[in-house]
């Protein structure tokens, strides 16, 4: 067993559980952990500003569309397309789901009689919050081609909401996979679970996903100069079996992505050589005062923030949240 180190886990999702975490089960195999209102290593992320109060090596990790700001952290975990020295790990969110993504890469199986068995045409599952513009009109654009199903929340056209994701996408030849916004390096789950459902995802999101995905597996928006051209590519393969199946035969991930061990083990030796370093060869954010400054005024703007009737309601949706796992 290694050596023990103080840790803390802050400003994380509401239902966030420090046990459950890819971060502490791998800090589990190789150190001995305390958790600690003192600690030398803090892990956050975006949903809080408890982050300010901490005075030691901070580690800012990220599912979302969120780019770390490195003036308050050390190092960064996100999605971003971002090369900073030894202070940045590019971890998808797909990464985290390891049965999904197994399902994702078992796509060696598919025939015709699989194609026949899906009763539906496009699959179309987002809960309420999840609106955006994009995804919106495209579900209304591609609805004029064929009927597309709305099985979440979010334009429900079923006879009430299904509760399961996948089951409902599987059933369906085509699943829309739109991401929440565009921008260059978000990859969210939504394309793995739209390959784990067995379908042909209509992908928009990443203008860069061909680095990572396999852009002959699925439509790509990107590649299309308007929604029209888009649709018209999914009438070809809707409408041809043999081009169907080439992509649904086709690797999701064709490079070192294919291999999600790999990754937690460079995941793994990023965290490493962190907590390796003396604790002040550790440290990366600057002691100028201009830096001190900076974050002094953003700490008095997380207090201001704490006391407002947002922050009290916050706080409220937090206590509520803790208590409910």
């Amino acid at each position: 067993m290694g050596k023990l180190i103080k840790v803390a886990f802050v400003d994380f999702e509401p239902g966030f559980v420090v046990e459950h975490s890819l971060l502490y089960r791998i800090l589990l195999q190789n150190y001995q952990i305390e958790l600690s209102k003192e600690p030398d290593y803090l892990f956050y992320s975006h949903y809080g500003e408890r982050h300010l109060r901490y005075d030691c090596i901070k580690i800012f990790c990220t599912r979302g569309n969120i780019a770390p700001d490195f003036n308050f952290c050390d190092y960064a975990i996100g999605s971003d397309y971002i090369t900073l020295g030894d202070r940045y790990f590019r971890f998808p969110s797909y990464y985290l789901d390891r049965e999904n993504f197994a399902q994702m890469n078992d796509k060696t199986y598919f025939t015709s009689d699989n194609i026949r068995s899906k009763g539906g045409f496009c699959g179309f599952w987002y809960k309420m919050e999840e609106e955006t513009p994009e995804r919106d009109l495209f579900f209304e654009r591609m609805s004029e081609y064929r009927p597309v199903d709305a099985g979440g929340p979010l334009h429900n056209n079923r006879e009430g909401v299904v509760s399961e994701r996948l089951p409902f996408l599987a059933d369906h030849k085509f699943a829309i996979a739109f991401e929440e916004c565009s921008h260059p390096g978000y990859t969210s789950d939504v394309l793995m679970q739209a390959f784990a459902a067995q379908t042909v995802p209509i992908y928009w999101g990443n203008p860069f996903i061909g680095r990572e995905f396999n852009t002959q597996a699925f439509v790509n928006c990107h590649d299309f100069r308007s929604w029209s051209e888009v649709i018209d590519a999914v009438k070809r393969i809707d409408n041809s079996d043999e081009l169907y199946l080439k992509m649904m035969r086709t690797p999701a991930l064709s490079g070192p992505e294919r291999d999600i061990d790999r990754m937690e083990e460079n995941l793994t030796a990023f965290l490493t050589s962190i907590i390796e370093r003396p604790l002040e060869r550790a440290r990366r954010t600057s002691h100028s005062k201009a830096r001190l400054i900076f974050a002094r005024r953003a700490r008095i703007k997380e207090i201001l923030y704490r006391i407002s009737p947002m922050g009290l309601w916050d706080s409220v949706q937090d206590f509520i949240a803790k208590h409910r796992r």
